[in-house]
């Protein structure tokens, strides 16, 4: 688990409040872990969509979401999103493998 040393404040609305108590009850965890969780996910859904929108890379999507690329690709195949990567992409992946052997 990665420590947690760094502080934000943050405003949010009273009923986005609510919410992060709410699922804090029913899942038994406290607020600051339900924020971070949120957090995360709302990591993935970003990279999601950039990707899909095709606004960023897959190794780029996989570094925001904290995903492997393998990772993020069966999160992908998951929700149907098919996967951007082009030809010289493989190329460039290929190039990349074969000088490490």
């Amino acid at each position: 688990m990665t420590r947690m040393n760094n502080t934000m404040t943050i405003r949010l609305p009273r009923k986005d409040i609510e919410i992060v108590k709410q699922i804090s009850i029913e899942n038994k965890k406290d607020k600051s872990t339900i924020v971070r969780e949120l957090i995360e996910q709302g990591k993935v859904y970003f990279a999601i969509k950039e990707y899909k929108d095709g606004k960023i890379s897959i190794g780029k999507a996989s570094e925001i979401a904290g995903l492997t690329i393998s990772e993020m690709m069966d999160v992908l195949a998951n929700l149907g999103i098919k996967n951007n990567i082009e030809l010289e992409d493989y190329f460039e992946g290929y190039g990349s493998l074969k000088n490490m052997f």
